[in-house]
């Protein structure tokens, strides 16, 4: 049966359950899909789960001195001389001008060659990155050697706005290219203007029946406030935890969960008890995302102070804000394109400048101290997720253009 791959950095990964959604949403499709993994890195919180795979058939990351790559890098130097070599000086031509990316392109290769030596004897004839850069690099690869089409997905900050070297060749060459939110697309556009009939926005979306609806889980009292992410400087946990100590001075009590790891845990542990936050703001460490979702689900308030980089590495449309909006809570979010499109520029929720904890407390406590407001933003978060961030809806859209392909109507018929 020709098959479709999936180009997945790693799996399985606490930040990337959105891309799980969608490929799961697919394979309910019936889509003869099959995923591989770029990097042997598995971040599970399942303890029953050792080997990180979720019930899924994933295609590791061979090992660079395993003998699986001299097998597949001889195998196609003997039998497609043209197109090896080719797709080799492809990418180093393309990626010359990053010291880094021109580094990962050089390590990837091989492995890319294994991965499409294992395609070629599943008869793939179509592979799709799940992002923009290192996926999307490995499906072009694949695609120059194998002679098949690849498609992938442009996110935003990390893989379409850091860096865009080689990014435009890889849209020109695309069957089509997925976006989660119009500031990509819009910039994907500007990169490529002649390929723009070929690229698509689709939001990720949530499954909404794995959402608790709103009202089914109880307000945690006192008041809980939310954040989810990665412990790095630009999702802006120091200026969380300051706007919490300012919040902490106010009338109404409280409680800040934070949850995710990171490199800068243990600088967040100090600042917290700097600021007199013990028993107050509480970091939980990552969490099964059933249980995020919870946490989400009796929250009073989730918030996101995310800041642009220097590397212009900044979120898209947050799915932890679609998810809360879900569940019927509503969000304070600093203000960014991602925000912005999500929040329709501040009327679904409150958008305050980045890098400012007096605003960001001002926007906590005015939310805070206001039930009917709250209310009113719970039930138009919950609409908004309903009519544009429905996953089981948008994965049609996703699916009907891997239907487009030349081995779907092949197999179908």
């Amino acid at each position: 049966m020709p098959r479709i791959a999936y180009l997945l950095t790693a799996f399985p990964t606490v930040s990337e359950t959105f891309v799980e959604g969608e490929f799961r949403a697919l394979l309910r499709r019936g889509l003869p899909i099959d995923a591989y993994a770029t990097r042997n890195f598995r971040e599970s919180t399942d303890p029953s789960d050792p080997e990180g795979d979720r019930g899924l058939e994933i295609q590791r990351s061979p090992y660079l001195l395993g003998v699986e790559i001299p097998r597949a890098a001889l195998h196609f130097l003997l039998s497609r001389p043209g197109r090896t070599l080719g797709a080799l000086l492809a990418i180093l031509a393309g990626n010359a001008a990053s010291p880094r990316y021109l580094a990962h392109a050089v390590a990837l290769f091989p492995k890319s060659l294994v991965f499409a030596r294992r395609m070629q004897q599943r008869d793939t004839r179509h592979v799709h990155g799940t992002w923009a850069h290192y996926p999307a690099t490995v499906a072009y690869t694949i695609s120059r050697v194998l002679g098949i089409t690849y498609s992938f997905t442009g996110h935003a900050g990390l893989d379409v706005l850091a860096d865009q070297t080689f990014l435009a060749e890889k849209v020109r060459g695309a069957r089509f290219v997925l976006t989660c939110h119009e500031a990509t697309h819009a910039n994907l556009e500007r990169l490529a203007p002649d390929s723009s009939a070929r690229i698509h926005t689709v939001h990720h979306g949530v499954t909404l029946s794995q959402i608790p609806p709103p009202g089914s889980v109880p307000r945690a009292q006192p008041p809980e406030i939310v954040s989810v992410g990665r412990l790095t400087p630009e999702k802006g946990f120091l200026d969380l935890l300051q706007a919490a100590a300012l919040l902490a001075k106010g009338p109404v009590p409280f409680r800040l969960r934070i949850f995710g790891m990171g490199p800068q845990r243990s600088a967040l542990e100090r600042e917290k008890d700097r600021l007199g936050l013990r028993g107050v703001a509480f970091l939980e460490g990552v969490a099964p995302h059933s249980e995020i979702l919870q946490a989400l689900a009796r929250a009073t308030v989730v918030t996101l102070a995310s800041y642009p980089p220097p590397d212009k590495n900044m979120d898209g449309i947050a799915n932890v804000l679609v998810e809360a909006l879900a569940c019927g809570t509503p969000v304070v979010s600093t203000e960014y394109e991602g925000s912005r499109e999500l929040l329709e520029g501040g009327h679904l929720g409150s958008l305050v400048p980045p890098r400012n904890p007096q605003r960001l407390a001002e926007a906590l406590q005015s939310l805070l101290s206001d039930p009917l407001r709250r209310a009113e933003l719970s039930r138009q978060g919950r609409e908004r997720v309903e009519r544009d961030f429905d996953r089981e809806r948008n994965v049609d859209s996703v699916a009907a253009l891997f239907r487009q392909l030349d081995l779907v109507t092949r197999e179908s018929a």
